[in-house]
């Protein structure tokens, strides 16, 4: 069993889909990371995990992409993590060691609902000692920055310093937005860090073969979704809109290709609901989790998941 120490308690009608499964029950917890510290153009992260959770409570669960029924699955949800009021360092470190606890149990498979983008450095930190570690983030940003405002430890560094604290493989999918700073550190990096480029206007025919060519060497994923990855249409409500970006469906088509029994942690970031009319992105982001952890589930259980198809 778990500590509890910096999680929060949540009501099982405040649970993502408004319900909670027993961990014996489903391989996929929840957890909700409020962190914003670091928000240099638009805050308002910090109540995306209670955002989302209470937008999921009204979707269907039938998932479009795989046929399953995610309400027979269902999540085990812990709550939030209890952040450091104006620290960032021991917030991280209480991310890290929350996270560490949770995935102690070597099946389970973590969802970490943000936050800011910052969160994936803990995250990733508290999974680098597993061997060929790998961790696939899809971002409009590179966030590639040695520092950004006088700051080394912010949502525009977070990629540079999980490089540089762990030095495991990155694969960036979608940077449509890179300063020179960014382009320079890239060329430096080079050999931890890969930029798949992919934009509306662009998607070539062979991201695919590129994108499993890049992960042959990983055994463990971390999938990290910022969720301006995504055009402004689609998701206007997250810190840092970028145009050009990605439709929901081929966002969807990309993950399904790294949604296997190689994930070990999505972490899904950058929603801002106080930028969010009607709750577009929060409504978005939960559907994204539905249909992620549906195919996850179909690809690593085949035949067993057969009993909770829905079919028309």
């Amino acid at each position: 069993m778990y500590s509890k120490m910096y999680l929060t308690d949540i009501e099982s009608g405040e649970a993502f889909l408004g319900f909670n499964k027993n961990k014996n029950e489903t391989p996929f917890t929840i957890l909700g990371i409020p962190l914003d510290m670091s928000s240099s153009f638009r805050g308002g992260c910090g109540i995306a995990p209670r955002r989302i959770r209470f937008v999921s409570r009204s979707l269907e669960l039938c998932s479009i992409m795989t046929g399953i029924d995610v309400e027979s699955i269902g999540f085990e949800d812990v709550g939030d993590v209890v952040l450091s009021p104006g620290d960032m360092q021991s917030s991280l470190k209480r991310i890290e060691y929350m996270v560490r606890e949770l995935l102690k149990d070597k099946d389970r498979i973590l969802i970490a609902i943000g936050g800011e983008h910052t969160i994936t450095l803990p995250i990733f930190k508290s999974l680098a000692s597993e061997r060929s570690q790998c961790l696939v983030v899809l971002d409009a940003h590179a966030d590639l920055r040695d520092e950004y405002l006088g700051s080394r430890y912010n949502h525009a560094t977070v990629i540079r310093r999980t490089i540089e604290e762990t030095k495991s493989r990155i694969i960036l999918i979608g940077a449509r937005a890179l300063s020179r700073e960014e382009i320079e550190a890239y060329h430096q990096l080079k050999e931890y860090i890969t930029i798949i480029r992919v934009w509306q206007g662009n998607i070539h025919s062979n991201i695919e073969k590129e994108l499993l060519h890049e992960l042959e060497s990983c055994s463990r994923l971390h999938i990290s979704i910022d969720m301006d990855i995504l055009d402004p249409t689609y998701a206007p409500g997250v810190q840092t809109p970028e145009p050009l970006g990605l439709d929901p469906a081929t966002l969807l088509k990309i993950l399904s290709l790294v949604a296997n029994n190689r994930v070990r942690v999505i972490d899904l970031v950058e929603v801002s609901p106080i930028y969010d009319q009607s709750d577009v992105t929060s409504f978005l982001a939960a559907k994204i989790i539905i249909e992620l952890t549906a195919t996850i589930y179909k690809n690593i259980y085949g035949d067993r998941a057969e009993k909770y198809m829905c079919r028309i």
